[in-house]
């Protein structure tokens, strides 16, 4: 329901013509093409479908805009299904892009890992805020995955926010939602401030609850190259997050994390730029039995990515290349 119009808005994928119809109506029964959005801009492979519109405040500012999600498979910015974005303006009939410096439309993504698809917002959540929850798959391996009694899950639920870039570009920033706190168990590890070099700081992960666990940090990378987040067990399976503050990127290698066989697009390392004020970090990371999200600089950046341990990661280690940098207030929390 618009409320500037007085009338129903209906967003239809045109799915295999990469657009997104809008329609009008007084009463949901007669509906009216009012425009079509799309043709040749963003990712324009596979279908389009599950489209999302919504209005939200830009942090900092007393301007708003409208994110229209556009789901797509396949075409994602590493193989198989994805959610882009588009930000812009919306008159109740048309949505008109915002475009770079360069007059173009920019493809923009929700979340750089592989696994988050389908992404879907709530309409009057608590304190009017916009959260979304994703389909923890792609189409890739989806039928393939080595699991039993089902065959995915969905994402945390996130609150989907909007800040400007130092681009000067408005972008998506999505954080765990609030209610999440309430699933902190004990802090296993509190650690206000550590350094770490070229030799590895090991942390133990909880063993309830099969490790699921949640691990909070902000890194402070000083004049290193990488920081180095290793997630491991005793069988050497692993998943390598590494964090370059020169590029400013964070990247989730799944190579070795654990039974990765059974697709040959599973394996797989997925980068994320880190959309930082400086090149301080913070980084919240939820652990459960097949998968990991990362969601860094309060949602700025997130990554969705499956694994299939063979066993719990039961490690820590934190490392980093050509200098030490610092760890601020670790946290490790089991989850209830």
């Amino acid at each position: 329901w618009n409320d500037e119009t007085k009338l129903w808005t209906l967003v239809l994928a045109h799915a295999l013509d990469h657009e997104m119809l809008i329609f009008t109506s007084p009463d949901m029964k007669e509906w009216t093409l009012k425009s079509a959005f799309g043709k040749g801009l963003g990712s324009q492979d596979g279908v389009w479908e599950c489209p999302d519109l919504f209005e939200l405040p830009v942090e900092g500012s007393d301007e708003s805009k409208w994110v229209l999600l556009c789901n797509i498979n396949p075409g994602g910015p590493f193989g198989g299904s994805a959610t882009q974005y588009f930000i812009g303006d919306f008159d109740g009939t048309t949505f008109a892009p915002d475009r770079d410096a360069s007059g173009n439309v920019p493809t923009k993504w929700m979340d750089y890992g592989k696994d988050h698809y389908a992404t879907v917002s709530f309409s009057n959540a608590p304190d009017n805020r916009r959260t979304v929850i994703g389909w923890m798959s792609n189409w890739q391996y989806a039928a393939e995955v080595p699991t039993m009694q089902f065959r995915s899950a969905n994402t945390l639920p996130r609150e989907v926010g909007l800040f400007k870039g130092n681009d000067g570009q408005i972008y998506a920033s999505s954080a765990p939602s609030p209610e999440l706190l309430s699933l902190r168990g004990k802090a296993v590890t509190d650690v206000k401030s550590i350094k770490a070099g070229t030799k590895a700081r090991n942390y133990n992960l909880p063993s309830v609850n099969d490790g699921a666990c949640e691990i909070v940090m902000d890194i402070e990378p000083g004049r290193t190259s990488d920081v180095t987040l290793t997630l491991s067990n005793h069988k050497g399976e692993k998943v390598v997050m590494t964090y370059n503050p020169v590029e400013e990127t964070m990247s989730f290698d799944r190579r070795e994390s654990g039974v990765t066989d059974f697709s040959q697009d599973f394996p797989a390392v997925t980068v994320s730029p880190t959309f930082g004020k400086d090149s301080r970090l913070s980084l919240r990371i939820f652990i459960d039995r097949s998968s990991i999200e990362v969601f860094g600089n309060d949602g700025r950046f997130v990554m969705t990515n499956l694994v299939f341990p063979t066993t719990p990661y039961t490690t820590l280690s934190l490392s980093a290349d050509n200098g030490k940098a610092k760890i601020n207030n670790l946290k490790i929390y089991t989850i209830k």
